[in-house]
């Protein structure tokens, strides 16, 4: 039997062995077999294997031989026999140390093989720990999930575009529930350790408004913010968030990609009525008092329905003649005089495509013009003659109290038409009992 038969037989049986498989793996090369070994590794460690068991064959058959040649007592065959073993031994040596030294002086790097781990394209790569079978292995996590079966022992590396995120939710438990951990991605690329997460939920970063029912943009009862780009009459229906709402962030998206920017007019009703208020930045206390871009402190778990006004900032879009609403000082748009005594007034408000925010009737109509509003009248009727909605409300900006009252109206609302004849006939009046006192105008950009 040669040395090739003898070392591919050690080995074959050696691996084959139950025992072999049970028993604890010796270190080789600086490697120790464990749970955690990678492909890369099993192939150098069975590489360097392979030579010190080719190496301890040899040994053996260069004793074996001298033990022949000893033995022999002058019979030339036998110590040809010895001479051939041991010629045959140093040969398969000189192969074993050759391979490594061409390999070593060709490329070092070949003799410690490195297969890349897992690295998401998109997404963060783990190491977890199986529920079948528990074993370690890498994992891609690139959207959001319910339930994460497996345990999460450790986090490799965040791979998402920049800005692609605006938050990371990681929970303790599946569903959605449990303590919450938050990873904020707005200050520059994501990143952090998700390790033990049961669910994780991915908020993405769009362009839009954001409601969230606890303050400072946090979730509290609900397991994540309620994101939307469009009005919404009843937030009842989606996801139950009416009365649920203590903040609101306002995205808008990259002015050098795209210049629009989004605002919103929050009511404490459905269907985009009762006290209102005009949201033009990010806010994260609803009780919070007035500002420059919060014109009502409407409150917390108040809100039942939201506007969602989208302002274009294009210089083109700015220039274009849009019509105007027209508020009067007398029912029927002016078009019809049910008191000739008193002079019918007229307020032409042009519609732009940037939302007003919450303006006074008095600031914008008042003047010394002879058709102009003056102190002591009131708006009795109005037309929409454009693209827009229009928001009326029975307070001053910075006045709100808890009997204002605020109504939208738009096109569809009239029937198709522009006029709305009576103010004294809609809930503006009959509930707040004062006629409107200041406005927001809508643009349909």
């Amino acid at each position: 039997m040669n040395i090739k038969t003898i070392t591919t037989t050690l080995f074959l049986f050696l691996i084959a062995s139950p025992a072999f498989a049970a028993m604890q793996y010796p270190t080789i090369g600086g490697i120790t077999i464990s749970e955690t070994t990678t492909a890369a590794e099993y192939i150098v460690y069975f590489f360097n294997l392979a030579i010190a068991m080719g190496a301890f064959a040899a040994v053996i058959m260069m004793i074996m031989a001298g033990i022949e040649w000893v033995t022999a007592a002058g019979n030339p065959s036998k110590i040809e026999s010895a001479k051939g073993k041991i010629a045959n031994t140093l040969f398969g040596v000189a192969v074993l140390v050759g391979c490594y030294l061409i390999l070593n002086t060709i490329n070092n790097q070949l003799l410690s093989i490195k297969i890349d781990d897992l690295k998401c394209e998109h997404g963060i790569t783990v190491s977890v720990r199986q529920a079948s079978d528990n074993k370690i292995k890498q994992e891609c996590i690139d959207s959001s999930q319910t339930n994460i079966e497996d345990t999460i022992v450790s986090t490799l590396s965040w791979n998402f575009p920049e800005d692609y995120l605006l938050r990371v939710y990681l929970y303790s438990e599946p569903e959605y529930k449990g303590t919450i951990t938050q990873i904020d991605c707005r200050t520059g690329s994501c990143n952090g350790n998700i390790s033990g997460a049961k669910s994780i939920y991915f908020l993405l970063n769009n362009a839009g408004i954001y409601l969230y029912d606890d303050n400072s943009y946090t979730p509290r009862v609900k397991s994540y913010p309620l994101f939307t780009s469009t009005s919404i009459p009843d937030l009842s229906k989606t996801n139950s968030f009416d009365n649920f709402i203590r903040s609101i962030e306002i995205i808008n998206p990259d002015q050098d990609k795209q210049q629009l920017q989004y605002s919103a007019i929050i009511f404490k009703d459905q269907n985009y009525q009762g006290r209102c208020a005009f949201v033009g930045q990010s806010v994260s206390d609803m009780d919070a008092g007035y500002s420059g871009y919060y014109t009502d402190a409407v409150g917390d778990d108040e809100i039942s329905s939201i506007i969602v006004a989208k302002s274009n900032l294009n210089e083109e879009a700015i220039s274009q003649k849009r019509g105007e609403i027209i508020l009067y000082s007398k029912v029927n748009c002016g078009k019809s005089d049910t008191d000739p005594t008193k002079q019918i007034k007229a307020c032409h408000i042009p519609i732009t495509s940037v939302a007003s925010g919450q303006v006074d009737i008095s600031e914008s109509c008042y003047g010394s013009a002879e058709t102009a509003f003056k102190e002591g009248d009131e708006v009795m009727s109005f037309e929409i003659t454009g693209a827009a909605g229009l928001i009326l409300s029975t307070s001053k900006k910075q006045a709100g109290n808890e009997q204002t009252y605020c109504m939208y109206f738009n096109k569809e609302s009239l029937g198709g038409g522009t006029c709305l004849s009576s103010i004294l006939d809609t809930h503006i009046f009959t509930v707040g009992g004062t006629t409107p006192q200041s406005y927001i105008i809508v643009p349909e950009n």
